[in-house]
């Protein structure tokens, strides 16, 4: 049928910690008495999506970021506000600060220059969201929105306003169209 069909190697799943424990948990089930059919295979589910979540939670206050970005809602939280993995990823590139911008390719020699062309300031997103003259009218109706009172907000912030609900999350991203941002 003139397709091209390309394979792929994958590694096998042999040291990889949760796998080699779901491995261990199948043998022992398959090992033992039927004991398992007590429980109910959605109990099982719950369960595992709950450490799962415990986990993520438990690793992400050890981390650096913790200290970088704060307590926001987690990403499941957002994710039911959002509309599309689209607006995710963008939320997830906004909160890290790597949403792309003339700052940011330059820190991977992406750009030639990092300044902001109006106020030859680090065009980062802090920069473009909370500084630049470009945008102060903008802003200014952006902060009504959100209702922001305080005109000079630290971006730790103006985030914590807009993760506050879905409307003002979604006000938010709206908003992001009239920068330029990518």
């Amino acid at each position: 049928m003139n397709q091209n069909i390309s394979l792929l190697w994958v590694p096998g799943h042999s040291g990889f910690f949760w796998n080699e424990k779901a491995d261990s948990l199948a043998k022992q089930v398959t090992d033992s008495t039927s004991f398992i059919e007590w429980i109910a295979s959605e109990d099982i589910i719950s369960n595992l999506k709950k450490q799962s979540i415990q986990i993520t939670h438990h690793n992400y206050r050890r981390s650096k970021y913790q200290a970088m970005i704060g307590n926001f809602p987690d990403i499941i939280t957002i994710s039911k506000w959002t509309e599309n993995r689209v607006q995710d990823r963008l939320i997830a590139r906004i909160i890290s600060k790597t949403i792309i911008t003339p700052g940011l390719l330059h820190r991977f020699n992406l750009h030639s220059d990092p300044l902001c062309i109006v106020c030859n300031e680090n065009n980062d997103i802090s920069h473009i969201l909370l500084k630049c003259k470009k945008y102060a009218s903008f802003r200014v109706i952006l902060w009504n929105k959100l209702n922001i009172v305080e005109p000079n907000i630290t971006y730790d912030v103006l985030l914590s306003h807009v993760f506050t609900n879905k409307k003002n999350l979604t006000i938010f991203i709206q908003a992001l169209k009239y920068l330029d941002i990518s």
